[in-house]
């Protein structure tokens, strides 16, 4: 990364013990003016007033979408807000901010997971809205578990790929060799954790001439504490031909166990994840029915469709009320409901349901055959059907 002395956003010293003075204007720059841009200019804020108003409509939509019920169209949203953050990025490229949170992939790359990772969002509703209207042999509960195991998948495999890219950057196989030397470290407090606990991180400044060039830019290590490098030290750097101001100190040392931990970790995460996608992809999952505040079971499209099999055209429902009860002489009994039609129990559909006003949802098919009934003292009607109701 380039390093501009200019930078509003950390401190730059030759100092490598931290002194109370930078400590302390480090702490009023964190308040003030951290994590600004690098490169500062006048767009810089019309840029963040623009983003800071997409990012408004984007948090309005999303909420008025849910406080309506449209969940669907809010998690379409959400995922929208991804892709189009990294459309901009790509076409745009992204400024350098100095936060101590650098990964070791190139702003494109990471640009293109953000975009990934808003079409993983999008597609699960419009899978569940396509689902719904229609026969398939996926289910919501299918559709959940891909969702699911492609973000394990797309964020395990994100930061695999990462910290094998930081291996191979410090190592000698690398772009270009050229000695650099440090001419002193640069200095933030990066946040970690929700407490806003701040942690104080240093990184040297290498001087280094490369193509006829004398360049400065800014490590890829970051220590908490004392850094290990003393100004006026020379160290083998590698410059990537690409970007002479992204250069990566060769560590023959690198500690081994954090190395291997951050690449086993995150490749759990696409284990597990591609596990689910090949478990969500081959079995049949039957939703489980969701929960109502009157602690009611839910009779969702998608529950008809794995149950039955039928699309949402196929079939239909409705709400009755048991009026009047006989028993036959066969020990049977016949309903009579509240649209004047009547049932018995033969098939066992509505076995020991024979008190007077009982009533229950009926399923029927697209020939008018009853399919099943739910107690509507247990169960709720929660799909996109016409339900009629025969008080």
């Amino acid at each position: 990364m380039k390093f501009d002395p200019n930078a509003m956003n950390y401190v730059f010293s030759t100092e490598q013990e931290i002194t109370a003075e930078e400590k302390s204007q480090l702490r009023q720059q964190l308040l003030a003016n951290a994590f600004k841009p690098i490169a500062g200019d006048r767009s810089s804020l019309m840029k963040s007033i623009t983003a800071a108003a997409f990012f408004t409509v984007f948090l309005v939509a999303i909420i008025a979408a849910v406080s309506t019920g449209h969940v669907l169209i809010a998690a379409f949203i959400f995922g929208l807000m991804f892709f189009i953050g990294g459309v901009v990025m790509l076409i745009s490229g992204t400024q350098d901010t100095y936060t101590a949170d650098r990964n070791n992939l190139r702003p494109k790359q990471n640009a293109l997971f953000v975009l990934l990772f808003g079409v993983l969002i999008m597609s699960a509703p419009l899978l569940i809205f396509y689902v719904s209207r229609n026969d398939s042999s996926l289910s919501t509960g299918n559709i959940i578990v891909l969702l699911v195991g492609g973000c394990f998948a797309l964020a395990g495999g994100f930061f695999v790929i990462s910290e094998i890219a930081g291996l191979v950057k410090s190592s000698k196989g690398f772009g270009d060799e050229t000695e650099g030397e440090c001419i002193g470290y640069v200095r933030c407090f990066h946040t970690t954790n929700k407490n806003h606990h701040t942690t104080l991180v240093t990184s040297p400044v290498y001087e280094y001439y490369y193509e006829g060039q004398r360049l400065q830019a800014i490590g890829n290590e970051n220590y908490i504490g004392t850094p290990p490098i003393a100004v006026g030290e020379h160290r083998i750097i590698n410059v990537d031909p690409k970007d002479p101001y992204a250069i990566f100190e060769q560590n023959e040392n690198r500690r081994k166990a954090p190395t291997i931990i951050g690449i086993l970790f995150p490749l759990v995460f696409v284990i597990v994840g591609l596990a689910l996608i090949w478990y969500g992809a081959t079995q049949h999952i039957e939703p489980v029915n969701s929960s109502v505040t009157d602690g009611k079971s839910s009779i969702t499209d998608s529950y008809v469709q794995n149950k039955f099999g039928l699309g949402v055209n196929d079939w239909s429902i409705a709400e009755y009320t048991v009026v009047n009860a006989t028993e036959e002489s066969d020990g049977s009994w016949l309903l009579e409901l509240s649209n004047g039609t009547y049932r018995t129990d033969s098939d066992g559909s509505i076995k020991n349901s024979h008190n007077i006003g009982y009533r229950f949802y009926e399923l029927t098919d697209s020939s008018g055959k009853p399919l099943a009934s739910f107690a509507c003292d247990k169960w709720k009607y929660d799909g996109s059907n016409e339900c009629i109701s025969y008080e």
